[in-house]
């Protein structure tokens, strides 16, 4: 009788330490590459709110000075900038509620956001005594800390006030920070919403 050959057995082989230590370092490399550019892209999303917003309350200010003759200012409402952080906070990558003080301001000019806001806002005419060189120019911000850091960034709408020729002849800073014309290519940007780039922590 003829007995069956014996076969060597099989070993599964696993995996060696020196190949899961080259795993995790490039596991380790990846989500130091990819972590950065995710938290980037966050608030740069978030961002996005203040560039729809500041268009359309700059057109609704425009609005309102074509029937009454005048912009309306945030030093009507008795708060530097609604809605107000303070209440909520402080400025971050939550939202905030669209509360019943803003709504009530705003509602002046026509103007309120669609659901809970990341930034709060504001306008200056400098009837208030923030500075202002102009009757019948105004300055939309809108303030917030979206990428988390605990310092304010600023995104502005600078509508200056012009002559006959359309010289620039005075505009407003900001209402909080005093934040001048935001600057491209060496001169400042008027009648377009852009990131104010020179502060982040006032």
């Amino acid at each position: 009788m003829q007995t069956q050959a014996h076969r060597p057995k099989r070993f599964r082989r696993g995996f060696t330490l020196i190949e899961l230590m080259i795993t995790v370092g490039i596991i380790g490399v990846l989500a130091a590459i990819a972590v950065p550019n995710f938290l980037a892209y966050q608030a740069r999303s978030r961002r996005s709110e203040a560039y729809a917003n500041l268009s359309a309350l700059a057109r609704s200010e425009k609005a309102y000075q074509a029937e009454q003759n005048s912009f309306l200012d945030i030093g009507a409402s008795g708060e530097p900038t609604l809605p107000d952080p303070a209440l909520y906070g402080g400025l971050g990558t939550t939202t905030m509620p669209w509360d019943a003080a803003a709504q009530s301001f705003f509602n002046t000019v026509g103007w309120s956001p669609e659901g809970a806001v990341f930034y709060t806002y504001e306008v200056n005419t400098g009837k208030y005594g923030a500075a202002c060189s102009c009757d019948l120019c105004f300055t939309a911000t809108a303030h917030g800390d979206v990428d988390g850091d605990t310092g304010w960034s600023a995104l502005m709408y600078v509508h200056p006030q012009t002559d006959a020729a359309g010289n620039v002849t005075g505009e407003c800073t900001s209402y909080v920070g005093a934040l001048g014309a935001p600057i491209r290519g060496g001169g400042p940007v008027y009648d377009e919403v852009m990131v104010q780039p020179l502060r982040d922590d006032y």
